[in-house]
């Protein structure tokens, strides 16, 4: 996968500087590197379990959780548990990889006694070798050796796990300090790795990544920061709280920031207003233990267990902290991001070789890479010709260009051959349609001036009264009756009590408009 690098006198310049050259040919770098492994290393494939041992009884339970697993597993590598000419790694999940046979089956015991390691044979063993990469690349067979790059991968991965965290198959460095957003979030470079084999080449990709994360703070310092101020949040700021801290997970102080839970939703009652079972207001009930309360003025939180989801319960904001390593999915609009947070090609480019020299692949001390022979040019990025196309023209109307601007079009006001709508039907889904009818209406005004501004002629345009519930069978009803009066386009306003509540209803909206009635909504 190239990416925006040309090379021009030894320098790295932006590729966006050429755009007016036309078909220019430029010599780009990707995000590739040369790589190799020994010939003749045979690789071996195991099914493993880790158990731990009970606490209230002698008996032993298979671990859960990917995490869990490859901590446990790290425990018997590094407690010398293999011989020291067995190089093993895992795949934290129910496999183990190794270049030596290993005799099965066979069960290990961790040192303080806790865990248990079982290691047993494949059903059909079927050992593969690294000449399988070296002939498909030479021409030699024609089967593409999958296993072979599956296992390699895995074995780059574990070779630099202990100076990264693993986080949705991204890699990033326990020692590069993230970039710290002024509203309770922070940005982190990461990395993925792959391996791809084509018939003249083996390289190493690394894709280099810029990810949202919640920031591991207090969950008041992060409500401060969302709201713009060390204040109670308004009435009106606790929809956007709600969305996004939703399912964000919480750890406290009673626990020693250890037990973590799942955020819910605020509750808007204070802990002088909500009792535990046995009668005590949340300030007494943390007197109790030990702990006084200052925030009293703040509404609780209400959370779920993480192991245990049936029954919420209710926390101070004050005790409240956002674990560590939470990637944050959601967009954030209304944020405005900072410029310096967005890598031109020459940080881009600089990132990927600073990421390749940080691997240290070809150190003495990365002994799952030296049992494999894993050499790499780490020095350049593969290079290769290409020609720059010229920027298209798209004519908006008569002698009316289109502005381009970073892949988006603006149609500056015009539309070239607008088609015209026989009927169009303007309807609310959802609750509060009295709340928001005048919202309702200003919306419904602004596009059908925009519609007229576009030249767009909508002959006929129908008002629904009423809104229609969030309810498969009223919605199908609704979208029948379009059908039946010809309807050829629907404009629907929704709106939920959450964001549950709303993808329930797009999916709802899009199924019987769309899928059913193949209506355009």
């Amino acid at each position: 996968m190239t990416t925006n690098y040309i090379q021009s006198k030894g320098q790295i310049s932006k590729l966006s500087r050429n755009l007016t050259h036309s078909n220019k040919t430029e010599h780009l770098y990707t995000n590739h590197f040369i790589c190799s492994f020994a010939d003749d290393i045979t690789l071996y494939q195991y099914n493993v379990v880790i158990e731990e041992l009970g606490s209230k009884s002698d008996d032993w339970f298979e671990v859960k959780g990917r995490l869990r697993c490859s901590l446990i597993m790290q425990l018997f590598i590094h407690d010398h548990q293999f011989n020291k000419n067995e190089f093993v790694w895992y795949d934290e999940q129910k496999c183990l990889y190794s270049t030596s046979v290993l005799s099965t089956p066979q069960t290990k015991i961790s040192e303080n006694g806790l865990n248990r390691l079982q290691i047993k044979p494949l059903p059909h063993p079927c050992p593969w070798s690294t000449n399988n990469i070296k002939n498909y690349k030479n021409g030699e067979i024609n089967t593409y050796p999958y296993d072979e790059i599956r296992i390699l991968e895995t074995l780059l991965k574990r070779s630099i796990q202990d100076r990264v965290k693993i986080v949705s198959n991204k890699c990033y460095f326990f020692d590069e300090p993230s970039d710290k957003l002024n509203n309770g979030f922070e940005k982190r470079h990461g990395f993925i790795q792959a391996l791809n084999l084509s018939a003249n080449y083996l390289t190493l990709n690394i894709q280099t990544k810029l990810t949202t994360f919640y920031s591991a703070i207090s969950l008041l310092d992060f409500v401060h920061k969302q709201i713009g101020g060390e204040r109670i949040p308004l009435n009106n700021e606790y929809k956007n709280l709600n969305r996004v801290l939703r399912n964000c997970l919480i750890v406290t102080k009673q626990s020693n920031w250890k037990e973590v839970y799942e955020f819910e939703r605020f509750d808007h009652r204070r802990p002088g207003e909500i009792n535990t079972d046995s009668g005590d207001s949340l300030i007494e009930y943390y007197q109790k233990k030990g702990i006084i309360l200052n925030q009293t003025n703040y509404p609780c939180i209400e959370v779920y267990r993480q192991k245990n989801s049936d029954k919420p319960c209710h926390l101070p904001l004050e005790l409240c902290r956002i674990k560590e390593w939470q990637i944050y999915d959601d967009p954030m609009p209304e944020v405005r991001t900072d410029d310096k947070l967005i890598p031109t090609p020459e940080q881009r480019y600089y990132a990927i070789i600073n990421t390749i020299d940080k691997c240290y692949y070809k150190s003495a001390s990365n002994l799952l890479c030296r049992a494999v022979g894993f050499t790499i040019d780490r020095k350049e990025m593969l290079e290769l010709d290409a020609r720059i196309l010229t920027q298209p023209q798209i004519l908006s109307a008569h002698n009316h260009l289109a502005r381009i601007d970073n892949g988006r079009i603006y149609l500056n006001g015009f539309l070239f051959e607008p088609k015209p709508i026989s009927k169009l039907a303007i309807t609310y889904f959802g609750t509060d349609y009295e709340q928001q009818k005048g919202l309702t209406d200003k919306f419904s005004n602004t596009l059908l001036n925009k519609m007229k501004s576009f030249n767009i002629n909508v002959q006929h345009v129908e008002f629904t009264e009423n809104s229609i519930d969030n309810d498969i069978e009223k919605i199908d009803k609704y979208f029948y009756s379009i059908k039946e009066q010809n309807y050829s386009f629907i404009v629907c306003i929704m709106n939920a009590r959450n964001q549950d509540d709303l993808t329930q209803l797009k999916v709802k909206i899009k199924t019987s408009g769309t899928l059913t009635y193949g209506k355009l909504s």
